[in-house]
């Protein structure tokens, strides 16, 4: 169960991450200059193939300029 929670949380945080890239019109490389991270790390956000640390979240979410809860919110249809 607890793999399930972690999965779906990492597939969402992926998704929204995008999201917010591309309505940015930022590349990877732009996301994660200005989230201060390495771009690969980056891209494995995007994929969902890494556990994020909180720091790292808080980054992201001052790059985009959106709270941090906005990483997580399922969107609406």
């Amino acid at each position: 169960m607890l793999k399930s929670l972690q999965s779906e949380a990492q597939s969402l945080l992926a998704g929204n991450v995008r999201r917010l890239r591309e309505n940015l019109k930022w590349t990877q490389e732009q996301a994660a200059e200005e989230s201060g991270i390495a771009v690969r790390h980056f891209q494995k956000i995007e994929a969902g193939d890494v556990n994020v640390t909180v720091a790292t979240l808080v980054r992201v979410a001052k790059a985009f300029r959106v709270p941090v809860k906005a990483l997580f919110e399922e969107e609406e249809a």
